[in-house]
């Protein structure tokens, strides 16, 4: 069976620190797909009565996403958005299997190689970079993915480039 799984964002009282936990508790799962969104107050709603006491901020305009919550800011909640569409091009999309393992395996928080790497944080530090390097969330083609998963692997993560080239080319081939 397929397994497409749902994470919401920006739910009352999540921090992006808890968010990476259940997000790294579900990837250990090995679902086929992580959908990943930010919460949406719709009318009529119960999530609305907590609105106050989780100092929820909801964009006026349908679909009413969360833009700020007492426990993620602002620009939390945009670079989880980034987040969320690089996601899409490089898991979900099914192009980059074989890269995304070798990806997710350099959290580079890690200070020791004893220390567990979170794939949540580990994709977090490609998502900055990415957003960095290139400023947008859209346009982005394959040939363009596999030149940045090229470059960050390489020169971010210090990984020996051969492999990283077989790695990329297996899934692009694919």
């Amino acid at each position: 069976a397929h397994l497409h799984a749902d994470l919401i964002f920006a739910l009352p009282g999540e921090s992006l620190e808890s968010f990476a936990d259940g997000f790294d508790r579900l990837y250990a799962l090995k679902p086929h797909e992580i959908q990943l969104g930010i919460l949406k107050r719709l009318r009529g709603t119960p999530i609305a009565r907590h609105s106050a006491e989780w100092a929820m901020v909801y964009d006026p305009a349908p679909p009413y996403t969360a833009q700020q919550t007492g426990a993620v800011d602002a620009d939390t909640l945009q670079r989880f958005t980034r987040f969320s569409r690089y996601w899409d091009l490089l898991a979900n999309s099914g192009r980059f299997g074989q890269t995304l393992a070798m990806l997710l395996v350099k959290d580079r928080r890690a200070t020791s190689e004893s220390q567990q790497v979170s794939p949540f944080y580990a994709f977090l530090g490609f998502a900055d970079w990415l957003w960095k390097s290139h400023g947008k969330t859209s346009g982005l083609t394959p040939e363009l993915l596999v030149d940045a998963l090229f470059d960050y692997l390489c020169n971010v993560c210090a990984l020996p480039s051969d492999a990283v080239r077989q790695t990329l080319l297996a899934d692009y081939l694919a």
